[in-house]
C-alpha cells in the first residue's frame, strides 16, 4: 500500500491534512505500508503490517538527522508466511555533527574558531552547544564566530550555555563596593537557581562577570 500522509501523533498532527492511526494501519492488513510526507527514515510495525517512511534523499531542515536514506524492501513467501524486510541505504551527502563543548577548556575566541575549523566539511552541518562554566575573561561573539566558520560547512550553529563561575576564595570586606556586590547578586544567584530560573540566573552570573573585571580594573565589551 501507499499513503501521503502522518501517523497520528496527538497533539502534533492535527492540521495535517491527511492523518492515519496505527489502527487503522493494522486494519488494512496490508503486506507493507510505503509513507510518504516526513523528511526522515522511520519504520515500524502496526499489528501485522510493517509501515515505514523513506524520507528525503537530502535533509531540507536542519533537524532532520535522519534524511538523506533510501528503503530497499524486500517482500517474500515462504509456506504461506508473508514477510517484508526493511533496510535503510544512505545515499545523502549532507551529515549533521551535534555536540557539546566544555567552555572551561577554551582559551580565546580565535582558539575555539580554530578548533571548530578543523571538522571544515562543506556537507557537514556543524551544532555546537558550548556548555558548563567559563573564564571571566573568555568573551565570545557568537555571530562573529559563525560568519568565521560559515565558509567551511553546509551550515554553522553555535549556541553558549556556559556560566561564569561564582566568585572563588575569600570575599572582600562587605563594607566595601566590591564586597557588597558580591555578595549581593550571588545572594540572588543563589536564589534563582534555587527557584529553576535558570535564564534569570545566567545574566545574575554575567552580571556578576562583568562586575568583578570591572572592579578588578580591566577593560570590557557588553
Amino acid at each position: 500500500g501507499l499513503v501521503h500522509g502522518s501517523i497520528s501523533i496527538p497533539g502534533k498532527t492535527e492540521r495535517d491534512e491527511v492523518v492515519i492511526t496505527t489502527e487503522e494501519i493494522a486494519a488494512s492488513r496490508l503486506d507493507y505500508l510505503a509513507l510518504g510526507h516526513w523528511h526522515s527514515a522511520q519504520n515500524g510495525k502496526a499489528g501485522s503490517v510493517p509501515y515505514a517512511y523513506s524520507g528525503a534523499p537530502e535533509a531540507v531542515a536542519l533537524d532532520q538527522d535522519r534524511a538523506g536514506k533510501v528503503l530497499l524492501v524486500e517482500l517474500d513467501e515462504v509456506a504461506g508466511m508473508k514477510t517484508a524486510a526493511i533496510r535503510e541505504v544512505l545515499v545523502g551527502r549532507t551529515r549533521f555533527d551535534r555536540s557539546e563543548l566544555d567552555a572551561a577548556t577554551l582559551d580565546s575566541q580565535p582558539a575555539l574558531i580554530a578548533q571548530l575549523a578543523a571538522r571544515a566539511d562543506p556537507d557537514l552541518v556543524l551544532d555546537v552547544r558550548l556548555v558548563g562554566v567559563r573564564r571571566d575573561d573568555l568573551d565570545l561573539d557568537l555571530d562573529e564566530i559563525e560568519a568565521a566558520l560559515a565558509p567551511s560547512f553546509l551550515k554553522v550553529r553555535v549556541r553558549d550555555a556556559s556560566v561564569p563561575a561564582l566568585t572563588e576564595g575569600p570575599l572582600p570586606s562587605p563594607d566595601t563596593i566590591a564586597g557588597a556586590f558580591i555578595r549581593d547578586l550571588e545572594a540572588r544567584i543563589t536564589d534563582l537557581e534555587a527557584a529553576g530560573s535558570t535564564a534569570e540566573a545566567a545574566e545574575e552570573r554575567d552580571a556578576l562577570r562583568l562586575g568583578r573585571l570591572l572592579l578588578a580594573g580591566h577593560e570590557v565589551s557588553v
